[in-house]
């Protein structure tokens, strides 16, 4: 018992002697009570970990009590007989005092041994949620049975300091890196007992366009509804690489037998979609048929009826295509999180199995290989660095190999560093499985300088790759070519950075660039033996020659003469076989080189398979007389065959009237 109780039980006792000591002096009767006996409490603990004691005292001649609980707190008021004590004790061992007064206030005191002891939480629960838009971050709640509270930790550092979780409350945490991570909650029950749970989760970086399946990182679930196979889409083996999508993993989705007409598969991505690239979505698909309506849909992940949706009708079968769906009705004030595909829409699944991949967003420009600047000035962003610039203006020297309206021009200022130059984004990457050899037409003011051409992976920085080339002539246009063999053609190779006179310092030089593209493969030149001609249509036989007007476009030896003879019927024409089939699926379009003694004609080229049974056949007009004019002729629509047959037709519509006709390498270009 400390001092300040000490003394307060002291002067009760004196108050106590003083009201009951009576000499017979005073003539008065000595009156002797009983003191207080068998003084004891029954003890009523709680069971639930709150610490609560409820003492009843008891006692023979007791009229009134208190308490010492013992614990270092203040002693207890008094309470008449039958009257209860109830007080919150920590965890612990514990000697209580309870005091007994009589009516005379004599007092006597019993102390009873007292042990609380707390329950280990139970039925402790754990809820652990992951944030919608932020895949790095968790929150964590738990409840449990007897739990005064709760301590978490997160995994990510070797002896961590534990966080404090009130009942009824949450925490949340952000990772720094991703990985596997065990979340462990202790629950406390006030005193020794604890309860424990932990769980390993999976932390992964966001879920953002573009989305291509390649990451381990990322998670790529998918929720299947209508009938679906439940929970995901499987990421499989791409089933048949191409010049289109020859990456290694892609996405399974299988329209299953009996499956509803709109049946379909959705993703939350952790961001809403970047529409500054674009309105356009772009998608890869490899469906089993041809002419299966797929429909592509984006939806605000809070309000479902804030959507978008588009359809694009797949063209092959069994063969990767890209499909593009258009965006631009969406509403750039709100945002769009979810993905929404479905395959073959408004017909029962089947059983079928659709493989989709490489999700982006594209402008309704795009700015890829072949690059021209026909289009809009305005649509090319060019950004310099090192003191160079860049614009997209007339073409200063509408001549020789080029004549095309518009160009390239870039500009090393007084002074600029060696290595300065200009980049520019495209909106598709370089596919070097085409070619890994490109060409682009230069026209420079000084001759023997180098010119470095560099892609870059905006998705993966410091990953580039670069070629330097050297202008041969100054003062003219000239196709100078560069060797990427080598280059890995799975990488993203978006970014374009141009490097004229490389390695030297800038003096306000322009020069002008126009016309990069992969290296053409040709089909045939003319130069070596000649290949066996069969005319049609009561026309000459067609011929090899001299070249007749070996200037501009086309300087080269030896070309092709075809003499559209005086009454030849108006379908009069040539062909020459090739001794293999021509790749369209690498290079879908045929540039030749035509000269004629008139403008504006059709000059069509035909291609046909051994027997004619498979052909395709698109019209040019030509816009020059007397000189060398490039004409390319898109063959992207041709029907699958194996053509080996190239057909050509001067001024088709029109009866010969013996004009003569030049043409010359025939190549496949993109």
């Amino acid at each position: 018992m400390n001092l300040k109780n000490t003394i307060r039980i002291s002067a009760l006792m004196l108050v106590f002697i003083s009201m009951i000591s009576c000499t017979e002096d005073e003539g008065l009767t000595t009156v002797n009570l009983a003191e207080p006996s068998n003084i004891n409490a029954s003890i009523s603990m709680t069971q639930d970990n709150s610490g609560e004691v409820t003492f009843t005292p008891t006692g023979q001649n007791a009229n009134e009590f208190f308490m010492n609980f013992g614990d270092g707190s203040e002693l207890s008021d008094t309470i008449a007989s039958g009257g209860s004590f109830t007080h919150t004790y920590a965890e612990g061992n514990y000697d209580v005092e309870v005091f007994a007064l009589n009516v005379a206030k004599e007092m006597s005191q019993a102390t009873k041994p007292l042990v609380v002891s707390f329950n280990p939480p139970e039925n402790l629960e754990v809820t652990i949620t992951r944030a919608p838009a932020d895949p790095l971050s968790v929150t964590v709640s738990a409840t449990a049975d007897y739990a005064a509270g709760f301590e978490v930790t997160f995994g990510e550092m070797e002896d961590e300091t534990p966080q404090s979780l009130g009942l009824d409350e949450s925490l949340s945490y952000t990772y720094s890196s991703v990985g596997d991570f065990e979340i462990t909650v202790k629950a406390l029950s006030g005193g020794a007992a604890t309860t424990d749970y932990s769980e390993t989760i999976t932390i992964t970086d966001p879920l953002v366009l573009p989305v291509d399946f390649e990451s381990s990182t990322i998670d790529y679930t998918f929720y299947n509804f209508g009938g679906g196979e439940g929970t995901g889409v499987p990421l499989v083996a791409n089933p048949a690489p191409n010049s289109i999508n020859d990456s290694e993993t892609v996405a399974s989705y299988t329209k299953v037998s009996g499956s509803e007409t709109w049946a379909g598969t959705s993703t939350t991505l952790n961001a809403p979609i970047d529409f500054s690239n674009g309105t356009l979505i772009k998608m890869d698909v490899y469906s089993p048929q041809a002419g299966v309506p797929v429909l592509f849909k984006i939806e605000n992940g809070e309000n479902g009826d804030i959507f978008v949706e588009s359809t694009q009708s797949t063209t092959v079968a069994n063969e990767w295509e890209t499909l593009t769906f258009d965006m631009s009705a969406a509403d750039l004030s709100s945002t769009y999180e979810v993905l929404a595909l479905f395959f073959n829409f408004n017909t029962a699944g089947t059983g079928e199995t659709y493989h989709f991949d490489n999700i982006r967003t594209a402008s309704s420009v795009e700015i890829a290989l072949p690059l021209s600047f026909e289009q809009e000035a305005s649509n090319f962003t060019f950004n310099g660095f090192g003191g160079g610039s860049a614009e997209v203006i007339a073409n200063p020297d509408q001549s020789g190999i080029n004549t095309s309206a518009q160009v390239g021009k870039q500009n090393k200022r007084d002074g600029s560093e060696t290595w300065a130059g200009t980049v520019l984004d495209f909106t598709e990457k370089v596919d070097f499985n085409n070619s890994t050899t490109l060409t682009m037409k230069v026209w420079s003011p000084e001759a023997n300088i180098p010119i470095l051409l560099k892609f870059e992976d905006p998705d993966n920085g410091g990953i580039f790759v670069e070629v330097t080339s050297t202008v041969t002539e100054a003062n003219t246009w000239t196709e100078v070519e560069f060797d990427f063999s080598g280059v890995d053609p799975s990488q993203n190779w978006s970014r374009m950075a141009l490097f004229f006179n490389f390695g030297t310092s800038g003096t306000n030089r322009d020069y002008y660039f126009d016309d990069l593209t992969y290296s053409s493969s040709t089909v045939q030149d003319f130069e070596g033996e000649a290949p066996e001609f069969t005319v049609f249509g009561n026309i000459d036989p067609t011929e090899v020659v001299d070249n007749p007007n070996p200037t501009g476009a086309n300087t080269t030896s030896k070309v092709a003469k075809l003499t559209k003879t005086e009454g030849s019927e108006v379908w009069a024409g040539t062909f020459f076989k090739l001794d293999a089939p021509l790749d369209l699926n690498t290079s879908s379009k045929i540039s030749v080189l035509t000269h004629s003694p008139t403008s504006g004609i059709t000059i069509k080229l035909k291609l046909e398979d051994e027997n004619a049974d498979i052909t395709h056949e698109v019209d040019m007009t030509n816009t020059v007389a007397n000189d060398w004019e490039e004409l390319v002729y898109d063959f992207s629509e041709a029907p699958v065959g194996d053509y080996v047959r190239v057909v050509i037709f001067f001024d088709f519509g029109t009866a010969g009237d013996g004009s003569e006709y030049y043409y010359d390498e025939i190549k496949l270009v993109n």
